[in-house]
């Protein structure tokens, strides 16, 4: 077991050779999910491709995460002082060895035949860096909010420009040789995996299809219940492209979406305040107050309560 990244060894082995089964590594960023790991571990285990690892890089957790992550057989347990998602990804990168790689969060998990159709459909078109597919969204209970599954069989850039139509990491599977043109950038915290797709998609060619691969669990805890620092990285992303846009039809995808994150973010954020499941802060105010500010003038009364502070 490597306790820290600075103990992790050198990954100088290469990728398996194409006649054996490809080796498919699981990387399981965690921080304070270790009651989810058993689960998520099972689901990995379920996959009929017996060519797998999984490693557990722990960025910092103080609940149990590290006594789980060993009493599961066959797991490689990194710990990291607290850094982050991207770099708790980008570790797990490190210390793979897979032709394929697959991205799981800890409380999440995945469906039977996952790797499965993810691998037949970059086997068959072996230019593709990467492969996207469906999820579920269910709550805390394992209740069935929503099933997510888009057709996208073209122009994959240009529909990400104008949302992210993947919507959960776990769906991917990437080929190996992409980390050794790019990794996630530890300077955002939120939206590093849109932020990967779109220069992934900038200039390479990769695939989408609508089979449902995972499911993805809405809690408290998920970061994207943080509306204000949500749309700021999202729009933070994409305006990345911006310099990168080489046509017409490029530059209203853009366009289309900026207007598409405001909006959507903008009316939950309108949502939850109104049903008092985000606190009416400063910063939640504000948010809407620049993105959506016909919802905000319903919002906030013309008349503040005597006391309360100005905008």
């Amino acid at each position: 077991m490597y306790e820290t990244e600075s103990m992790l060894p050198p990954n100088n082995m290469p990728e398996q050779p194409a006649t054996a089964l490809p080796l498919i590594s699981v990387i399981i960023p965690c921080y304070n999910h270790g009651s989810y790991l058993p689960e998520a571990v099972a689901s990995i285990r379920r996959q009929q491709h017996t060519a797998t690892e999984i490693i557990v890089v722990d960025d910092g957790s103080t609940d149990a995460t590290r006594q789980i992550s060993q009493q599961l057989e066959g797991v490689q347990y990194i710990y990291q002082q607290n850094q982050g998602l991207s770099a708790a990804r980008n570790t797990g990168i490190r210390a793979s060895k897979g032709e394929f790689l697959v991205f799981l969060d800890a409380d999440d998990w995945l469906f039977e035949g996952a790797f499965a159709t993810n691998l037949r459909y970059l086997q068959e078109h072996p230019g593709a860096a990467f492969v996207s597919g469906g999820h579920e969204k269910i709550d805390q209970h394992k209740n069935l909010l929503e099933e997510v599954q888009v057709v996208v069989e073209q122009d994959h850039y240009l529909r990400l420009l104008e949302g992210n139509y993947i919507g959960m990491h776990a769906t991917l599977m990437y080929r190996r040789w992409v980390f050794r043109e790019l990794q996630f950038d530890t300077s955002l915290k939120a939206c590093e995996d849109y932020d990967l797709y779109l220069k992934i998609a900038r200039t390479h060619p990769v695939l989408h299809h609508p089979h449902k691969i995972a499911a993805y669990r809405i809690h408290t805890s998920n970061m994207s219940g943080n509306i204000p620092k949500m749309l700021h990285y999202v729009l933070l992303v994409l305006g990345r492209q911006k310099p990168l846009l080489r046509s017409p039809q490029e530059e209203q995808a853009y366009r289309q979406g900026l207007a598409v994150w405001k909006a959507y973010y903008g009316d939950q954020l309108y949502q939850n305040l109104k049903t008092n499941s985000t606190p009416l802060t400063e910063e939640s105010l504000k948010t809407l107050l620049k993105y959506r500010p016909l919802l905000f003038s319903v919002l906030w009364p013309p008349n503040p309560p005597p006391g309360s502070k100005p905008l």
